[in-house]
């Protein structure tokens, strides 16, 4: 099995370092493709050396670009801000060549606040019940899966909800107990009840058909330009 993992970027010269030093220690990864949406600050400067490829901005186009160009039969898609020890990639590689078909990580957030607690838990507890990772928690698949229900949307907003949708109507997916460690800075900005309770209220709105732009812009008008969000 050849293990690919894709990254999309934008503005994450902060991120980055620690980043870069996890990678260093995947030594059951394959390949890491880095999916840059239009970096103004010295994001592209720290890739130097590594698989780099230009996309326009949005998560969806550039996971969809990377899992495109990447040579492996599974895929793992990773944010820039999240944290991955060695031992977590090798379950997830382990689970994938046990015959899992797609899965996650148990989701972490980088804080001891109570809030921040238990927004990891409701997400966690979200995919036991609901069958529905989202992007933070590493989701995880073969290509073959990817591909049969279409790959990664190229949506402005709810890609990883979308793709997760699709997936669960094929197989419930398998939460790892390898934990994945997340920046809580969305979280930070908006303030935790008002982002879940906001992200909640914008799936709902999708579920009902409204367009993703319209929500997208509702997004970032509350949230401002910070990836990762």
């Amino acid at each position: 099995m050849v293990l690919s993992v894709v990254i999309p970027v934008l503005n994450e010269e902060k991120a980055l370092p620690s980043l870069l030093e996890q990678i260093a220690c995947w030594d059951c990864v394959d390949e890491v493709v880095f999916v840059d949406g239009g970096s103004a600050d010295a994001t592209m400067a720290l890739l130097d050396g590594q698989k780099v490829l230009s996309c326009k901005d949005g998560r969806g186009a550039q996971c969809r670009l990377g899992a495109e160009c990447a040579q492996g039969d599974a895929l793992v898609f990773v944010h820039a801000d999240s944290s991955i020890s060695a031992d977590a990639m090798r379950a997830i590689r382990a689970a994938l060549e046990s015959g899992v078909a797609w899965g996650c990580l148990t989701l972490r957030f980088e804080s001891r606040a109570l809030s921040m607690r238990f927004a990891a838990r409701a997400s966690n507890l979200r995919v036991r019940l609901s069958g529905i990772p989202f992007g933070d928690q590493v989701m995880f698949m073969t290509r073959e899966i990817y591909e049969q229900v279409g790959g990664m949307p190229d949506l402005a907003l709810m890609e990883d909800y979308e793709l997760s949708r699709r997936l669960r109507s094929i197989i419930w997916p398998k939460q790892l107990r390898e934990k994945v460690y997340t920046s809580p800075r969305r979280f930070e900005r908006g303030g935790s009840v008002r982002t879940m309770l906001q992200m909640h209220h914008l799936r709902h709105l999708y579920r009902k058909g409204v367009d993703v732009q319209q929500l997208a812009r509702e997004y970032s008008k509350s949230k401002g330009q910070v990836y990762g969000e």
